[in-house]
């Protein structure tokens, strides 16, 4: 299972668990706070839910916002180079990426929270006995005596953070709010007040004098049926709870109060990672008066900044930018001015200010991996505690788990317990968000009309051109289908389809039926399937209708219609135990797909008689393989691979008139998730895909039935996988979209190429409008390509567009 499939299962178990208006249950906390932080791979579309929801909460808690992305829920986030259009001064003291450790710097008498991972014997997902729990530690500020705050809990703790006089912790367990003295005495709960709609309270930071609360609000906006966010403050006086209305957006963190409590400082994320023609938003500081008011943007539209943290003596503010998987901190003043890098490694985050007025940061990487201090003009760098006397704490490290230095006399809090009264809203609403403009279209390229389901719909997971030249859409962890018409260019809803299915294969039979087999469920964790069954769809009547089933669930298989008729389904991704009279195999939930699960078995589907029936098996397990049928009837099987294990250079060859897989030369290079074209003159050209090393491949081979052998084809001009990759009539390969990564930065594409077999080479051909993968491209029969649907960084692409070559 890939990171983005693991999440599309964690939003169907959130949808299917919890209400529009109900708090998310605590076992999903719990689960969440095990993610770990990922480079963006291929995911699964999810529901209906696009906002900010606690799924996505809990993901900045535990892991800084790694997974977040444009969707607003949790998916990774757009990765983007800074370009400041400001001045940015940087120090010619700042650390470097191997830079030698200095002798310690050693403050003791002083303490430090931070949240560690340790090994918790429990109720662990996928049926194992013992987690990887994070827990609240402390430490001397000269690494010494590191422990746990409650040796023998078992629960998740996150996001500590210490009172203004650095008497108590405020701290998240089972992400449920507890205060505690550190010194001594039990933890007493806090209420925020957090009742439908709200969804949850998250991310909480004190006022300098000690009287008020500033934290995240994560809440249910009935008129779009989505979750949205906004700053809210606690008195802890009065417990009066206000929410700043002119704060909603789809996604708001780390909140922080300026020193003399007029305002307060967060950031929000981005939602585009700019691959295609519309300029990226990047995640920025924001300011707001703390009534509400006055809301403004700090930072530069051309420098990602988040995390901010507001220097005690107000003249500046800290914050993270993050270029793909390089992070480094920098300053700014409160008026915007003055932006100061005072990092360069590429691996300093998690930065805080310290009581001196120096600021404390972890370095993640190298030799000096561990938590350093630096000067607010980022000279003096010094290794404070190295990374091995805390344990793997750097190596784990997340803006909102620490760690996080005691401050020292500073102003007294307002005496708990706190109530919480009913919240009200303050301030100007929020502004309206600036329409996205239409991205231009290269020449040749021209929009048609959307597709009218919502996001639990078909996301264009298939398409199938039928004999009346419509073409259906089906799949994608939905019922609902539509039928696009060419000579009208508008999408209409036809039959519903049986069963919820991703991940399923898509065959036009020679009787001008549509066989769909196997699939995900997509149903919630420990619901979670794979389908044996199969169903039909008939253009003549527009219903689908149940056939007979595999003998093996299967997801991610391919399914080749074969010359007399038949299907050959091949390999997959499948699971164990399967459920009495449902077709469907239950799986443990798992957290990474494991090559046990991967099949090299194959089966036949025969129209005649509805059944299927086993044939030979492959010579090496395969899924998201591709599977090709070639002129003289036999049919290609290339690739294939997970994050699970390796992906595949070999290759089979299927001979329907003996029932049999024989191997034939290899590829150059080990793929999956490429494409593969039948050529006019026999070939298969064999294009783009993911490495193990998580980068996407540029270049493409072919295959030569003659020899059995592969041949290097060149490179593409983009790296791509998840693309489309379409035969026109003059021969020609026109190859669009995908998801392009060197293994640290991603960006979804919208440019096409065409490969040109003559000269065997690739050239450009313009950009398509929206930037997606996982979509469609489909033939039609006036020769015009119809590209439709897909996912950009994680939101729905639900527009469609022609190319006449």
């Amino acid at each position: 299972m890939t990171d983005r499939e693991l999440e599309g299962r964690l939003r169907a178990w959130y949808a299917a668990e919890v209400g529009e208006t109900e708090a998310a249950p605590d076992d999903m906390r719990q689960v969440l706070a095990t993610i770990p932080s990922t480079t963006p791979t291929p995911f699964r579309p999810w529901g209906r839910r696009r906002g900010f929801t606690l799924l996505a909460v809990a993901a900045v808690l535990v892991v800084g916002g790694a997974l977040a992305a444009g969707s607003g829920i949790i998916s990774p986030r757009p990765a983007v180079t800074p370009v400041p259009n400001v001045a940015v001064a940087v120090p010619s003291g700042s650390p470097t990426s191997e830079t030698p450790a200095p002798t310690p710097n050693v403050q003791p008498g002083r303490s430090i929270a931070f949240i560690r991972t340790v090994q918790r014997t429990g109720d662990c997902s996928g049926g194992e006995t013992t987690c990887d729990t994070p827990r609240l530690w402390i430490v001397g500020s000269d690494g010494q005596g590191a422990h746990e705050l409650f040796p023998d809990g078992v629960t998740f703790q996150t996001a500590p953070v210490w009172s203004p006089d650095g008497t108590r912790l405020l701290y998240f367990d089972d992400g449920k709010l507890s205060l505690i003295d550190p010194s001594g005495g039990g933890p007493q709960p806090v209420d925020t007040g957090c009742t439908a709609p709200c969804l949850g309270d998250s991310q909480v930071a004190f006022s300098s004098d000690g009287a008020s609360l500033a934290f995240i609000r994560d809440s249910v906006e009935p008129s779009r049926n989505t979750s949205f966010t906004t700053v809210a403050t606690m008195d802890l006086a009065s417990g009066r709870v206000v929410e700043l209305r002119s704060t909603g957006s789809d996604w708001s963190a780390a909140p922080g109060w300026s020193p003399d409590g007029t305002e307060i400082v967060f950031f929000r994320a981005g939602e585009k990672d700019g691959g295609g023609p519309v300029p990226p938003r990047l995640d920025a500081i924001w300011l707001v008066d703390a009534d509400g008011n006055g809301l403004r943007q700090l930072s530069s539209p051309t420098l990602a900044a988040a995390y901010p943290d507001w220097s005690p003596d107000g003249a500046r503010i800290l914050f993270e930018s993050i270029d793909g998987e390089r992070q480094d901190i920098y300053t700014i003043r409160p008026d915007g001015t003055d932006v100061r890098r005072l990092t360069t490694d590429g691996v300093s985050v998690s930065a805080t200010w310290t009581p001196d007025g120096r600021i404390l940061f972890v370095r993640t990487g190298g030799t000096s991996a561990g938590w350093w201090t630096m000067n607010a003009d980022g000279t003096d760098a010094a290794l404070l505690i190295a990374d091995a006397e805390v344990g793997p704490v750097a190596a784990n490290f997340s803006p909102m788990a620490g760690p996080t230095w005691q401050p020292v006399g500073g102003a007294a809090l307002v005496p708990p317990p706190w109530k919480a009264a009913t919240g009200v809203a303050v301030g100007p609403p929020a502004p309206t968000p600036v329409p996205t403009p239409t991205p231009a279209l290269a020449p040749g390229f021209a929009w048609t009309g959307s597709m009218t389901t919502d996001d639990g719909g078909p996301l264009a997971e298939s398409a199938t051109l039928l004999g009346d030249g419509r073409v259906l859409f089906a799949g994608g962890c939905g019922t609902a289908a539509e039928l696009y018409d060419p000579a009208t260019g508008a999408f209409t809803p036809t039959g519903d389809m049986t069963a919820v299915r991703g991940g399923s294969a898509a065959t036009l039979l020679l009787d001008g039926r549509v066989l769909f087999t196997g699939g995900y469920n997509c149903g919630p964790a420990g619901q979670d399937g794979i389908w044996a069954s199969a169903e039909l769809y008939d253009p003549a009547t527009g219903t689908f209708s149940p056939t007979g089933s595999m003998g093996t669930p299967r997801e991610f298989q391919t399914a080749t219609r074969l010359a007399d008729g038949r299907v050959l389904i091949a390999g997959g991704y499948t699971a164990a135990s399967p459920s009495a009279g449902t077709g469907i195999t239950f799986a443990s939930y798992r957290l990474v797909e494991s090559s046990a699960s991967v099949l090299k078995t194959a089966e036949l589907y025969d129209p005649a008689t509805g059944t299927f029936s086993p044939t030979g098996s492959m010579s090496s397990i395969r899924d998201q393989h591709t599977a090709t049928l070639l002129r003289d009837g036999r049919v290609l099987v290339v690739g294939g691979g997970g994050e699970g294990y390796a992906s595949q250079k070999t290759a089979d060859l299927y001979d329907p008139a003996t029932g049999r897989f024989s191997r034939t030369g290899s590829m150059k290079t080990g793929r999956w998730l490429q494409t593969a074209t039948l050529l006019q003159d026999g070939r298969v050209l064999v294009a783009g895909g993911r490495s193990p090393q998580d980068s996407v491949y540029a270049s493409a081979e072919t295959y030569d039935p003659a020899t059995g052998t592969f041949k290097s084809a060149g490179s593409m001009g983009d790296g791509r996988q998840q693309h489309t990759a379409t035969l026109l009539p003059d021969g020609r390969v026109f190859i669009a979209g995908g998801f392009w990564s060197d293994g640290q930065k991603w960006r979804v594409l919208s440019s096409t190429e065409m490969f040109d077999p003559a000269t065997g080479e690739f050239g450009a051909v313009g950009s398509m409008g929206a930037a997606r993968d996982s979509h469609t491209a489909t033939l039609l029969n006036d020769g015009r390509v119809l590209i439709a649907g897909g996912n950009d960084g994680g939101v729905t692409v639900d527009s469609a567009v022609l190319y006449r070559p």
